[in-house]
């Protein structure tokens, strides 16, 4: 590749090579191990969030609390269900 510059060539060639090193950090994790998006799929789509934190890095207890805690809120949606149901009939 001649170093002269040709219509649509980006006029920072140095740049070029190192434009995604800006971008990403070194010991950044993937976004499935983040704990902000863990937790947003716990309260969003469950069955999700639960995958994601038992394949996390969390301490076990977390991961226990969290289950509980969904398992919980299943269980409680599902009885205001079926009591909202009866007292249509």
């Amino acid at each position: 590749m001649s170093e002269e510059r040709r219509p649509g060539d980006w006029q920072h060639k140095a740049q070029r090579k190192d434009a995604n090193v800006i971008i990403k950090e070194p010991n950044a994790k993937p976004w499935y191990r983040q704990t902000f998006w863990i937790i947003f799929f716990l309260l969003v789509f469950w069955p999700v969030g639960i995958v994601l934190a038992w394949r996390s890095d969390w301490h076990i207890a977390a991961k226990i609390i969290a289950s509980i805690f969904i398992v919980i809120s299943v269980y409680c949606s599902l009885m205001m269900s079926q009591m909202v149901a009866q007292m249509q009939l």
